[in-house]
Parts: structure tokens; sequence; C-alpha cells
């Protein structure tokens, strides 16, 4: 993996505008200082626990689960940090270190970010924009649009600025909306990650069923079902789907 990315970036406090070399008294007064000295100093287990302390009451940082899927990473933690990296990316599509450590982590499982026979380009492009941006957008759009047409109405006319900023508000909204619907539509409505370093998937939700095969820690699945302690899920790249103990994977919810 980069050391870039990995270790200088967590070094320096990443993304979270704080300095990993700082005398002891400030480290304990900053708990961002005091997670990055953590894992400067090679405790990656320790600097773990500090960055998810610091998620709990900043649960959507890009940068604090990017730092924590770092820390798992260092301490062997693969389905782990590949959950964080994902988390991650979800929220900031867009920031290169994030989507080269994700990639990398994925390809320990024997997956890869970008499937294979879609172009590297489009699949950025199509994730170049986070979903609840793009909800967003969407919303914005159609609002404007629907206040642009109500302008109209009242003048009687859709002529001039009014009518022009109409057509631009609508075609936005279809573009947005089209794309936020892509975008729910490909990707699972509930996601998990294999963290057990081999996963016995099974033919139903028992230890009477036969195992039906293994998943690699890492691996990302979709979430189909669930029957107690079992969970039934799917794996895109091998077409499989079967029964899974739930303590075995960790939850990706949707950001």
């Amino acid at each position: 993996m980069k050391a870039r990315p990995i270790l200088a970036a967590a070094c320096l406090g990443l993304l979270i505008g704080r300095g990993a070399v700082r005398p002891a008294k400030a480290a304990e007064a900053d708990p961002f200082a005091r997670a990055a000295e953590l894992y400067a100093s090679s405790d990656y287990r320790g600097a773990a626990t500090a960055y998810a302390s610091l998620l709990e009451a900043r649960p959507r940082s890009a940068a604090l689960h990017y730092n924590l899927g770092n820390a798992l990473f260092k301490d062997g933690q693969l389905g782990r940090a590949i959950a964080e990296y994902q988390r991650a990316f979800d929220l900031r599509p867009r920031d290169r270190d994030t989507r080269y450590n994700l990639d990398f982590a994925l390809k320990r499982a024997g997956e890869e970010l970008v499937p294979p026979g879609v172009p590297p380009f489009i699949h950025y492009l199509f994730h170049l924009i986070a979903l609840r941006e793009l909800e967003g957008l969407h919303w914005l759009a159609a609002w404007a649009a629907l206040l642009l047409a109500c302008a109209a109405l009242l003048r009687r006319s859709a002529a001039g600025p009014v009518g022009w900023w109409g057509a631009g508000a609508l075609a936005a909204w279809i573009f947005f909306g089209g794309w936020w619907a892509a975008r729910a539509g490909i990707e699972p409505a509930e996601r998990a990650v294999v963290i057990k370093p081999t996963a016995e998937i099974r033919s139903g939700p028992g230890e009477n069923f036969s195992v039906a095969f293994t998943a690699p820690e890492g691996r990302r699945v979709e979430v189909l079902s669930e029957n107690g302690r079992w969970m039934e899920i799917g794996l895109a790249k091998e077409g499989a789907k079967g029964w899974i103990l739930a303590e075995s994977v960790e939850r990706i919810a949707r950001h």
C-alpha cells in the first residue's frame, strides 16, 4: 500500500488539519493529535480505538473513517479496514487517497473497486458525487423548476428569462434525478463486509446446513435477509448467495 496515504497521511493527522508531532500536553488536550500520535508510535490498535471514539461524535466525517481504516489496516484487520474505507468513499468519493486505499485493500480480498469490464474513467464519473449530494441536487433542482413554473403561470407566459431558467432547472431535475435513481438502483440497499479470516457460507440458516462456499476476509457482500443469528448474503462477483453468521460481517449503512 502507498506509504503516502497510509503512513504519512495518518502521521500528519490526515485531512483533519492536525499535526501528529505535538508536545505531550497538547496531544493530551487534542484527541485528534493523540490519535495521530498513537499511529505514529505504531500503536495501531490504540489509534483505531481513538479514531473510533472520535467517530461517535462525528459519524459523517470521511477523514475520521479514512484514518480509522488506515489504523485497522496496519493492525491487520483487513475486513474492518475495508468497511471504514468504504464509508469514507461513500461520503467523499472524489478523494484520491480514499479511492486508492479502498482499491488496494479490496485487492487483498480478491476484489477491485472498479468492476471488471467497466472503464475506470466511467466508474470515476459515475461515483463523482456522493449519493446524498445527488439527492440534494435532485431536490434543489426540483424545487427550482416548480417555483419557476409557478412564476411562469403567474405571468401567464414562459417567455424570457423565467422560461430559460425554468427549462434549465427542469433539465437539471431530470439529470440529477436520473443519476440518483441509477446509483440507488445499482448499489445494494444493505451492505456488509466479511470480517472473519475465512467465513463459511452455508446453504441455509443453521449449522446443520452444508457449507456451500467460503468468503475471504474483506469481501463486500449484499445483505438479502436475516433469520436469527444468520444473515443471507449475496456476492456479486461470484453470482452466489448463502447464509452466514451475522457476527462474521460488519454492516455498512448508506450515508
